[in-house]
């Protein structure tokens, strides 16, 4: 993972496993700007936003500022490879449904 912090205070992501890269700024500008440098020494392919990465699907709704993290396509390939697909019973996730994360929920200190 790479993460540096542009001027305006926010931070630009990279996340790199093999071959995949996941870029994630505020600011689409410093996006095309990192993959441009990057270009310039590695041949890469654009495959626009992101709707799948590490067994993860990504959905988004740009206008209300959310984002989901799905992992329900990863679970079943898991489980039909073990053959336990067709015996089982969905069941919601163990979080409240009306638990709200938010930034002021996170660690602010290493010891946390």
């Amino acid at each position: 993972m790479y993460l540096r912090n542009l001027q305006d205070g926010s931070y630009i992501y990279l996340l790199l496993y093999v071959d995949d890269i996941l870029i994630v700024a505020k600011i689409q500008g410093e996006i095309e700007k990192l993959k441009a440098k990057m270009r310039k020494v590695f041949e890469m392919k654009n495959l626009g936003e992101a709707k799948r990465i590490l067994g993860m699907e990504i959905s988004r709704d740009r206008d209300r500022g959310k984002l989901w993290l799905s992992q329900e396509y990863y679970l079943k390939k898991i489980l039909q490879r073990f053959g336990m697909y067709d015996n089982t019973k969905p069941m919601s996730t163990p979080l409240t449904p009306h638990l709200k994360l938010s930034r002021r929920l996170s660690p602010t200190s290493d010891e946390e």
